[in-house]
């Protein structure tokens, strides 16, 4: 057995990662709406929009195949909205301090009062074991903060416009998008919620204590 592969078998089925079975057909089409064409699904729904923006469609079974580069765009919003611990799916804000534990794959600069981030939190009883068993954060040299609070800034999305034949085609590949920018969030299919840290404090890195 490799070692990318004893390490995967070692971790827990992280909350927000996604499964091959969860993938589902994206029926995209443009329609009007307020003057100008927007993207949308032929079989739409009131759920399918938040933000300003269409949202990728996920099943989810959390069954099959685990995939594990990639990211379940539900179940992170969810993380994101609800201040869910990415690993095991409950909350990562500390019962003591009411402040909100973050792993990020690398030390943020010392100056910063905010910064954007697409990864959800990581509950404190989880710490360790991302830190130790991710291979994204193995990869890098991660850092733990707590943060008093963070609020939506911008979608992660993929652009759509339609080519001369009339088909719904793909134009940018994940591109971070303002909330404000209202311009692109008509074309946008949405993967990740984008947030911005406030009140960022370092903590300890619990993985490199002896």
């Amino acid at each position: 057995m490799t070692r990318s592969a004893m390490t995967r078998t070692a971790l827990h089925k992280p909350y927000v990662t996604p499964y091959a079975e969860e993938t589902l057909d994206l029926p995209l089409a443009f329609e009007w709406a307020a003057g100008e064409p927007r993207l949308t699904y032929r079989d739409a729904l009131p759920q399918d929009w938040m933000f300003g923006a269409l949202w990728v469609r996920c099943g989810t079974a959390r069954d099959g195949k685990i995939l594990w580069p990639m990211v379940h765009t539900l179940r992170q919003r969810r993380c994101m909205l609800k201040r869910l611990c990415r690993v095991c799916g409950q909350s990562a804000t500390d019962p003591g301090t009411g402040r909100i534990w973050w792993v990020m794959p690398s030390a943020l600069p010392g100056d910063a009062a905010t910064w954007p981030t697409v990864n959800p939190p990581t509950c404190k009883a989880h710490l360790v074991e991302a830190l130790t068993t991710c291979p994204y954060l193995r990869r890098g040299a991660p850092a733990v903060y707590t943060v008093g609070d963070y609020s939506p800034i911008g979608v992660l999305a993929d652009l759509y416009g339609e080519d001369d034949d009339g088909r719904v085609v793909e134009t940018r590949h994940q591109i971070a998008i303002g909330l404000d920018e209202f311009h692109l969030l008509h074309r946008a299919l949405a993967t990740q919620l984008i947030v911005s840290l406030h009140d960022i404090q370092r903590a300890p890195n619990p993985a490199n204590r002896g």
